[in-house]
């Protein structure tokens, strides 16, 4: 029997699945959210109107509702009441950790970004409360930035390569902190005395290209992101995919030799040992002088050398980022086949590169593809910056803060 405690949990739901269209559209009526969300007209409007009341969401000006024309009028002809985000209803904050930086994205609700920064760090060489540290003076650094204090940030949302178990915010491995576990999410709130959300970085691209990128209007997609890791995020019927235990899609780790090349997992074979910055670092390391490589900052001036000697046409140089394109590619033919995408989204910053092993990968790709597949599945490459991780992640903390809780979704 449905209790009232379970209403109240429905109602709740019903808030965010219409906030999350909403975020997705932009501008929209109240007839095209039933329509995407099942939800019953009558269950839209009183959703809506409790949003309005709360000052989450507002009414569209009449400009931009005239700019739109006839399809904003209703079956009667009388224009829709179009409805969109309250971009002043609180600010969210996302972080990015990686081993060379640390880097902030401060947006409104609407995700609109108000302060950005990036922090140099070593961040791999750190304890995690030290790494803590860098992550709450980058932060305040930013708010400072933004005119905000700390306490009006609604959520944090963080990112980190590895293992991430995200529903307990855990970190089991990863290239920041080696082995785990560090319970990140946990140290984070008592940190900050904010609400903290914690998800493996690749999960943020992905959550960054499904609200303002190239993977907005599709519900089947994948992000590949290749820098100093290879990682991957799943949309599935238009949510993100993370598996029954939070570690889905950990393309990276996917073995093409067995017994092959050493990984930083500890494990042999993996994509990753081939294509990542660390795998063509040292492939060419008798290409390069370099000293210390668990020193990020020297591993980007041994990257920032090979794309110099790449440009300038070293054949063997080339020859290295081709054989990198080549494992990719087949890599991404495997995923078409599992997955059959809609698109096939490119990201990080290793696709900077991208002109000296896009041949090689795309000829791989298509050899691999099962018929049905080929020329029918589009890879497309995006150059963002650093900041499509730390939007991401701010993303990530916008989509989480009116989500009850997983415990209470899976009670009812």
């Amino acid at each position: 029997m449905k209790t009232a405690a379970d209403g109240d949990l429905i109602r709740r739901i019903n808030r965010h699945r219409v906030l999350t269209e909403i975020r997705r559209r932009g501008t929209v009526a109240r007839v095209d959210i039933a329509a995407a969300t099942a939800l019953s007209p009558a269950t839209v409007t009183t959703v809506t109107g409790e949003l309005l009341d709360a000052g989450l969401i507002e009414i569209a000006e009449d400009g931009e509702a005239a700019r739109r024309g006839s399809a904003t009028l209703s079956a009667r002809g009388r224009p829709r009441v179009l409805l969109r985000l309250n971009p002043a209803a609180c600010h969210v904050a996302g972080v990015k950790i990686a081993m060379h930086q640390v880097s902030v994205w401060i947006s409104d609700f609407a995700g609109n970004l108000v302060r950005s920064i990036m922090v140099p760090v070593r961040a791999n060489r750190q304890p995690p409360e030290v790494v803590a540290d860098l992550v709450e003076d980058a932060l305040r650094q930013a708010c400072v930035g933004a005119g905000l204090k700390l306490a009006e940030i609604a959520g944090i949302g963080l990112g980190v390569p590895g293992f991430i178990d995200f529903s307990a915010g855990i970190c089991h491995w990863s290239p920041v902190f080696g082995e785990g576990p560090v319970a990140l999410r946990s140290l984070m709130t008592e940190r900050l005395g904010r609400p903290v959300f914690v998800d493996n970085d690749a999960n943020l691209a992905t959550y960054a290209e499904l609200w303002r990128g190239a993977g907005r209007g599709h519900d089947n997609f994948l992000v590949v992101t290749v820098e100093h890791g290879v990682g991957m995020g799943a949309v599935v019927g238009g949510q993100l995919y993370r598996g029954s235990k939070g570690f889905g899609s950990e393309f990276g780790h996917t073995k093409v030799a067995r017994g092959g090349a050493l990984c930083r997992c500890g494990q042999r074979g993996c994509l990753e040992a081939y294509v990542a910055d660390f795998a063509i670092l040292r492939e060419a390391g008798d290409l390069l002088s370099l000293g210390d490589l668990d020193d990020p900052f020297e591993v980007q001036r041994g990257l920032d050398r090979l794309a110099e000697m790449a440009r300038a046409g070293d054949p063997e140089v080339r020859r290295i980022h081709e054989r990198a394109g080549e494992m990719l590619g087949l890599g991404i033919a495997n995923l078409i086949n599992l997955f059959d995408p809609a698109l096939v989204i490119l990201s990080g910053e290793r696709m900077q590169l991208y002109e000296f092993y896009e041949a090689a990968m795309l000829a791989a790709a298509r050899d691999n593809v099962l018929s049905v597949h080929r020329d029918r599945t589009p890879i497309q490459v995006n150059r963002w910056g650093d900041e499509v991780w730390a939007w991401g992640a701010a993303a990530l903390a916008l989509h989480e803060l009116h989500l009850p809780p997983l415990e209470e979704r899976r009670a009812v």
